[in-house]
């Protein structure tokens, strides 16, 4: 069984795919980790896509990394959002999800149906993270806005099913997707 989970930044997708993974005695692989192993040089991955250096990563061979998770079995692989929905890099983001699609169970993760509850849901999430500690409120909370709208339509054509998570408990989240499973 392969299944790949994916959503936006702060949608839980680590904490679900561990759970997940657990709960179906299951290999747990992360895009992320793949990502700082390969980038390791350049300092890991914040650091790349800081200094730019991800460009040209991206550009040359991102999407065969990911080609090696799927010729394995039995995983659930926790697909950052920001790999199938990329604008910048869209051909890349449109050829992950090929790959996704045609080798896996896709199951995106989305704060709600409404998407201002889910923008707000993943603002007061990001506003917790290290990694906006220097962006004020106002600035991320266009940021959030400006990076969930890409989602729902993408998710529409991507994803086999699509959980909506707010006010669920990552158990309760689990447990939706293995009875979407059966």
């Amino acid at each position: 069984m392969r299944i790949t989970i994916t959503g936006p930044r702060s949608s839980g997708k680590t904490t679900i795919s561990k759970l997940l993974a657990k709960e179906l005695k299951l290999d747990y692989i992360s895009s992320d980790e793949i990502g700082e192993r390969a980038l390791k040089k350049q300092g890991g991955l914040d650091k790349a896509i800081k200094s730019g250096v991800i460009e040209k990563f991206i550009k040359n061979s991102a999407y065969n990394l990911i080609k090696v998770v799927y010729k394995k079995d039995n995983f659930i692989f926790d697909l950052s959002g920001g790999s199938i929905s990329s604008r910048k890099h869209a051909k890349a983001s449109e050829e992950v999800r090929k790959i996704a699609k045609n080798n896996s169970i896709v199951i995106g993760l989305i704060p709600s149906k409404n998407i201002n509850e889910s923008i707000s849901f993943l603002f007061k999430k990001e506003e917790k993270r290290g990694h906006f500690k220097n962006i004020n409120s106002i600035e991320l909370l266009e940021k959030v806005r400006k990076d969930f709208k890409k989602y729902p339509n993408v998710f529409k054509k991507f994803c086999n099913h699509i959980i909506y998570i707010k006010e669920k408990s990552p158990k309760k989240i689990t447990n939706e997707i293995i009875n979407k499973l059966k």
